[in-house]
């Protein structure tokens, strides 16, 4: 008992000369999708490795402000701050957690 049946059947030149032509198609789209996922990943690639310099350089730049505004920050005193002009406060006025109506806190 045969499983398969042999059919033969001749293709004509016309079909045979439009499957060549969609092959032919189907690789070249292929061909340029390809090239242009490669070309993508490389910029892309690149621009990665630009940002992370970038991201190198600010990074160093905030930590070194960092360190600048923690040695100033340091060196402020009582000394300093009445030598700039700041005075020492006798009667301190909080404000309330009522809710007012006004739009100023006046308590004269």
């Amino acid at each position: 008992m045969r499983l398969f049946t042999q059919v033969s059947q001749a293709i004509s030149y016309d079909t045979r000369k439009k499957m060549f032509w969609i092959c032919v198609s189907a690789t070249l789209l292929s061909l340029v999708i390809y090239i242009y996922a490669v070309n993508s990943a490389v910029r892309n690639t690149v621009a990665r490795k630009d940002l992370e310099s970038r991201i190198a350089l600010v990074s160093t730049h905030l930590s070194e402000m960092e360190f600048k505004y923690i040695s100033l920050k340091n060196k402020v005193d009582l000394k300093l701050a009445l030598n700039r002009g700041f005075k020492e406060v006798t009667t301190p006025v909080f404000i309330s957690r009522s809710s007012s109506r006004s739009l100023s806190f006046n308590t004269k």
